[in-house]
């Protein structure tokens, strides 16, 4: 079985990247998908938190879902798997991390693949540096392949085709 975690900004259109990947790499039956999407939209839910502790216990509450996707994924299907999420969250007190360590010592995927939008948005380019450091990390400590793909909003095609020779390989 291969475990690849796709990870981008929130907001970002992972779904029809990874969709169209999968297609491309002619892999269509061997893998499925878990989304942290499916948990419902944890970027809203912080906005409406004004204590730190809050927004810690949601995280919290929402890692402890995303392992059960993952877990789930794993013992129902026992193909490949990919999982699509974010590594950290824009909070109003700041960034947290969204998937902790943990998460990458329990699973260990074969692949983090980071999706990074081209932008001169400092805001974006910081939090997608912040991607960049956490993925680094968990890539070491779990001894993953890190790919990092860089594309331009209107130019998906650039992406799906990096994405799909990861999942071919």
């Amino acid at each position: 079985m291969k475990l690849i975690f796709v990870t981008g900004l929130a907001g970002m259109d992972r779904k029809t990247i990874i969709d169209l990947a999968i297609q491309r790499s002619g892999r269509n039956q061997k893998f499925v998908i878990s989304d942290f999407a499916e948990l419902g939209d944890i970027s809203s839910e912080l906005k409406e938190i004004t204590s730190s502790e809050d927004t810690r216990g949601l995280l919290s509450k929402f890692y402890s879902e995303v392992e059960k996707i993952v877990v789930s994924g794993i013992r129902e299907h026992r193909e490949n798997l990919i999982v699509s999420g974010f590594l950290t969250l824009d909070t109003p007190h700041g960034y947290m991390v969204s998937i902790p360590g943990d998460f990458f010592e329990t699973f260990k995927p074969d692949n983090i693949v980071i999706l990074e939008k081209k932008t001169d948005d400092k805001k974006t380019i910081e939090q997608q540096n912040i991607n960049r450091h956490y993925a680094a990390r968990y890539s070491a400590e779990c001894n993953s392949f890190l790919n990092i793909i860089k594309f331009d909003e209107n130019r998906l095609m650039g992406a799906v085709e990096k994405l799909s020779e990861v999942i071919k390989h």
